[in-house]
């Protein structure tokens, strides 16, 4: 089945500074359903210049360093699951490196929490 399923090899994606103290690599992007699974790594010191409100789900898996969010704290390993709906101003202070990955699921109308 060619092009039902893509390989991609993060070490061929060139990182861009998406802003100051942030840097992702594109795996997937979908921008007519506003799908996406991008690579994203953050400077030590860094924090999220505002509060992010999520029209679609988002999952984040820390790859490396400490992920702060909503008062937590989480390391390498840690499977965050972000329904569409939630806010959060995330930030690191070691440094962090994570796998974002948005998904094309929306919520119904007047579902938004």
């Amino acid at each position: 089945m060619p092009g039902l399923i893509s390989y991609i090899d993060s070490n061929s994606v060139e990182w861009f500074q998406y802003r100051p103290g942030s840097r992702w690599k594109i795996l997937f992007e979908d921008p007519k359903i506003a799908q996406r699974a991008i690579l994203v790594q953050w400077d030590p010191g860094y924090r999220m210049g505002q509060i992010d409100l999520h029209e679609r789900d988002e999952i984040v898996y820390v790859l490396s360093g400490t992920f702060v969010q909503n008062g937590r704290s989480s390391g390498p390993g840690t499977y965050i699951h972000q329904r569409a709906g939630s806010r959060h101003q995330a930030s690191t202070a070691d440094g962090c490196t994570f796998l974002e990955i948005v998904t094309a699921n929306k919520p119904a109308a007047g579902d938004l929490r």
